[in-house]
């Protein structure tokens, strides 16, 4: 699994593997020693599969609590969503999982999230 990250130093985007995201690592741009950043502390950086490691769901969960976020739903979330469908270039990134119920989950399939919500409701 590979992590996208932006660099801390320089502000570009480098990607490594998520098994190494606790090496230092070195910027190209100003030579200066960082360690990449955990799912915690950037939420816009993400994974290129459609499987999340487990860090990123606790955040998600931290952020978001372990209910389904589709209004009016009680249950408890037995997986994240994507908002934006992976199928269709949404990111695997905290910015865009959120808990949801299997049913719901099921429901929605690969529609954006917005257009399934106001459809479905």
């Amino acid at each position: 699994m590979e992590w996208y990250y932006k660099c801390p130093k320089c502000g570009v985007w480098r990607g490594i593997r998520w098994n190494k995201i606790d090496e230092v690592r070195e910027c190209h741009n100003t030579k200066q020693n960082y360690y990449p950043p955990t799912p915690a502390l950037q939420h816009d950086a993400y994974v290129d599969t459609h499987n999340w490691p487990k860090e990123m769901e606790n955040e998600v969960v931290r952020l978001r609590g372990n209910k389904c976020t589709v209004p009016g739903c009680t249950k408890n979330a037995q997986t994240l969503d994507h908002r934006l469908a992976w199928a269709k270039g949404g990111k695997t990134c905290v910015d865009n999982l959120f808990p949801m119920c299997n049913e719901h989950n099921q429901a929605k399939g690969d529609t954006d999230y917005n257009i399934w919500l106001s459809t479905n409701q």
